[in-house]
């Protein structure tokens, strides 16, 4: 396999767990042992992807250092696979700036196949958001590094359709990894082409200048047990009523879509989500429509941005007897003025997930129709129409390089 031009790293492919921090008492006999003390701080930790330490009896969420995530364990582990890096041009964004409708790609050479099991960020541009496809390297076709994606009518959906997706960033997180468990993987077909939108916003009063470094962990094929595919769902009707807490859901019936693509019943694993949203936003669910788990919780998470919010499951979330997803979002606008959806000061609702399934698919709100108050939130609700396609792992990529 050639990847020209960047570097191509062999670690080890067993996981070794290494804690990122320890009491160095080791507990006082018969009081609390460092295990008791982030036994209620651990799920918090792992929602902010980090890994609980113990230090003095007392406990507190830490990063873990690159080439690691924070294990359901509580420790850092080591990422399996080989490793292959690329850092992205260099940006400078202005104080108040926001930076958009670019596009930055990476040819990546690859002769044969590679499956991604880990997806590992680190950015210090002021990246607020980006999302990353894989085409084959004949589409979109240009010189490598940054384009207006216009210039090449590059949209996401046609993207992912003709190629699949690899990743997306949680809102300005500056370090974060996307690991799939239990040998599953995304499959990225031979000579293929990387492309990640640019979204900046330096919220600074000074100005910001770094890079978007982009780290991919493979596995042979050999060990890939499980062969993932996307699936996204999106809020886009979003109509936030001023100086107001309001709560925005939607009902995506998405097993007619999936019958209809497939022949077969919605039935998937879900085994990695990602939720977004912006400063306004202040919590995101995503749980089952019909059947007899109706109601039950895949994802209800709050928080703020500038943390990973992407959580992997293991084992993974079983779908199945279920007619689809209710998902929404909460916002509290102290604004003003109403927000909608788009880029800036206005807001999304969305979530992006991998899943062992038969089909991708992607669900969409278009309006915000009144349905109530509970308490002091306001409540909205739309219809929810619903794209989806058979997933095809053997997907062939661009032509070899001349």
């Amino acid at each position: 396999m050639l990847l020209r031009r960047h570097a191509l790293i062999t670690s080890l492919s067993l996981v070794a767990l290494t804690a990122c921090g320890s009491d160095s008492s080791g507990g006082a006999p018969g009081g609390p042992t460092p295990q008791d003390a982030c036994a209620e701080l651990l799920e918090t930790c792992l929602a902010r992807q980090q890994a609980c330490e113990v230090a003095d009896g007392a406990a507190s969420c830490v990063a873990c250092p690159s080439g690691h995530y924070a294990a359901a364990s509580g420790h850092c582990a080591r990422i399996e696979g080989a490793s292959t890096a690329h850092e992205f041009e260099k940006f400078t964004v202005q104080p108040g700036e926001e930076v958009s409708g670019l596009c930055q790609s990476w040819t990546l050479q690859n002769a044969e196949a590679l499956w991604v099991n880990a997806v590992e960020l680190s950015q210090d541009a002021a990246s607020h958001h980006s999302n990353w496809t894989y085409v084959p390297a004949n589409l979109y076709d240009g010189p490598d590094g940054v384009w207006p994606c216009s210039e090449r009518n590059y949209h996401q959906l046609s993207a992912a359709v003709s190629g699949g997706v690899l990743y997306a960033q949680s809102t300005q997180a500056a370090q974060e990894v996307q690991r799939f468990p239990n040998g599953a993987a995304v499959r990225i077909p031979p000579y293929a082409r990387i492309i990640g939108d640019v979204h900046l916003l330096n919220t600074s009063p000074t100005p910001i200048s770094g890079s978007v470094r982009l780290t991919l962990y493979t596995l042979p094929e050999s060990e890939v047990e499980v062969k993932l595919v996307p699936f996204h769902l999106t809020y886009h009707g979003l109509d936030l009523p001023p100086r107001a807490t309001s709560r925005f859901s939607g009902a995506c019936k998405v097993s007619d879509a999936f019958q209809g693509a497939t022949g077969k019943p919605l039935e998937m694993d879900i085994y990695y989500l990602l939720p977004h949203y912006h400063t306004l936003g202040q919590r995101f669910f995503l749980e089952q429509l019909g059947g007899p788990d109706a109601g039950r919780a895949f994802f209800d998470g709050r928080g703020q941005e500038g943390e990973a919010k992407g959580r992997s499951y293991d084992p993974p979330q079983r779908v199945e007897n279920a007619e689809g997803f209710t998902f929404g979002c909460e916002f509290e606008n102290p604004r003003s003025e109403r927000v909608g959806w788009g880029l800036g000061d206005q807001e999304m609702c969305e979530i992006l997930g991998f899943a062992d399934a038969a089909a991708a698919f992607e669900s969409t709100v278009s309006t915000a129709t009144p349905d109530g108050t509970d308490e002091h939130v306001q409540r909205f609700t739309g219809a929810c129409g619903t794209l989806a396609f058979p997933w095809n792992h053997d997907k062939e990529g661009g032509p070899p390089p001349p």
